[in-house]
């Protein structure tokens, strides 16, 4: 099942992932994002995703440098709440 979902994401990270789509997850989850901060996120995704998928989600210290902490925390608890769900 795990693989099922890694493809799901894989597939739409390759193929349709847009900085909007960023924009926008943001909003539903009361994020403020600058466009600057949206392009970071969507450059870091598109250049990691494939280790994080894989277990390997030390890259995650990188958008440390770029983002400011607030946004950086609620990136980090999002992401471990995927993460709880998903098992990876």
């Amino acid at each position: 099942m795990i693989n099922i979902y890694k493809n799901l994401i894989i597939n739409y990270i390759n193929q349709k992932l847009t900085i909007n789509d960023i924009l926008e997850y943001a909003s539903k989850n009361n994020i403020e994002l600058s466009k600057a901060e949206s392009i970071i996120i969507y450059n870091f995704i598109k250049r990691n995703y494939v280790n994080i998928l894989n277990g390997d989600d030390s890259s995650i210290q990188e958008l440390k440098k770029s983002l400011p902490e607030p946004l950086y925390n609620k990136i980090i608890e999002l992401y471990l709440n995927y993460k709880s769900k998903l098992l990876f």
